[in-house]
């Protein structure tokens, strides 16, 4: 972008011209039915020459967009939590089961991460292996990319 006098001016009007603009909303006078554009005649109530605009309100997104999906819970100290031993599953690789804490846990999700070429693809692939021939159901997904792989391993 240049920096001179035209350049800014030509960015500032770029920036003017995308950027989010009031949301206009028209409103019946009659029946108080709502449009988003302007009409001669209310679709709601039939009446003539009765929409008003005036400026929507701001609808405030959630906080996180997955905020849904989970109900909020109330904060809790790690004092407060009770540590109950849960069934492991082993995969059947000594030093895996031994990071895991003995195996998987069913309905867990394991998340491998490292630098390319280190052995993720290798590891979990041994691990389904193992767990396949228990007849057990597992998932993998990988996802590379950038400096950094990324692979899941899901039982259950």
């Amino acid at each position: 972008m240049e920096t001179g006098r035209y350049g800014l001016r030509a960015a500032l009007d770029y920036i003017a011209a995308h950027m989010a603009k009031e949301k206009t909303l028209f409103t019946c006078n009659d029946c108080g039915g709502t449009s988003p554009r302007w009409l001669g005649k209310c679709p709601h109530c039939g009446a003539w020459n009765t929409l008003v605009e005036s400026v929507a309100e701001a609808v405030t997104p959630a906080r996180n967009r997955f905020a849904s999906l989970a109900p909020a819970s109330a904060v809790t100290t790690l004092a407060d939590i009770e540590a109950t031993d849960v069934q492991r599953t082993p995969t059947g690789i000594g030093e895996l089961d031994r990071v895991l804490g003995g195996g998987i846990v069913e309905g867990g999700v394991v998340l491998i991460g490292g630098d390319p070429g280190i052995g993720k693809s290798t590891l979990l692939l041994q691990a389904l292996d193992a767990l396949q021939k228990q007849s057990l159901g597992t998932r993998h997904a990988a996802r590379s990319g950038g400096a950094w792989g990324r692979h899941a391993l899901r039982h259950g």
